[in-house]
């Protein structure tokens, strides 16, 4: 009889320390736009346990309870890694090779055209602007406005161009615009704006998930006088 209820408690014991080494972790795998992606797996990261996901998206695995993070596959969409949280998990995946819009705020420095005592030469002065477009799975888009707050801020450097993917975190993108090429005069203390045509070439970079960033250099020339902007920025990607 001793032996039978010894037996009864060590089952017991065991199976006490097992449920405490062990949770459930639930949630839902969406899309960008919320519909739910039947057949996607959900598994723990570099674990065994994993999991098909039902009809209408939700999803419950046991799992470790020391796991932190977990992932959600679906074919076409990107994988995603969320860290295990007590209530519902939410994985909104999105296409592998869709269009991914951006918007960047944009600053930076340019050189202005001056004429002194000394013969023509240049200073610098600041630039702001914003950048904005899509960034496809070879080709994309963008148009960039910058603006120099000293010299008719009204008037833009307008480009638009393309883009195309370097590599998976990189986009290379080339314009052509209009703009306002900037002058100084020391002799008359005075400044004005000449209409010109802008050229533009740079990087965009995708730093991590949501986040972008650009940095670049525009051309903006009458082919008498010519500016330089060299820019950089940061934005968000959706």
């Amino acid at each position: 009889m001793r032996k039978i209820f010894f037996m009864l408690a060590l089952v017991l014991a065991s199976t006490a320390a097992m449920a405490q080494s062990t949770r459930i972790i639930k949630g839902a795998v969406v899309d960008k736009n919320g519909n739910p992606l039947p057949g996607a797996t959900v598994e723990a990261t570099n674990g065994a346990e994993s999991t098909t996901v039902d009809a209408d998206g939700t999803f419950s695995l046991e799992v470790s309870r020391w796991l932190n993070t977990a992932t959600a596959r679906y074919a076409g969409m990107r994988t995603k890694t969320l860290k295990v949280q007590d209530g519902d998990m939410v994985f909104r995946l999105s296409p592998k090779n869709g269009k991914h819009w951006f918007v960047n705020v944009v600053s930076g420095v340019v050189t202005v055209v001056e004429d002194s005592k000394d013969g023509y030469g240049s200073k610098t002065t600041y630039s702001l602007g914003f950048m904005g477009g899509f960034l496809g799975k070879n080709w994309g888009g963008y148009t960039k406005l910058l603006w120099v707050p000293d010299y008719e801020a009204a008037v833009p450097t307008v480009t638009i161009g393309a883009t195309k993917r370097v590599f998976s975190f990189m986009h290379a993108y080339a314009g052509v615009g209009y703009g306002k090429v900037n002058l100084d005069d020391e002799y008359y203390d005075e400044s004005w704006s000449e209409d010109a045509m802008a050229f533009d070439l740079g990087a965009i970079f995708r730093v991590k998930n949501h986040i972008s960033a650009n940095v670049g250099i525009s051309c903006v020339t009458n082919f008498d006088n010519t500016n330089f902007y060299f820019s950089a920025g940061v934005g968000y990607v959706f």
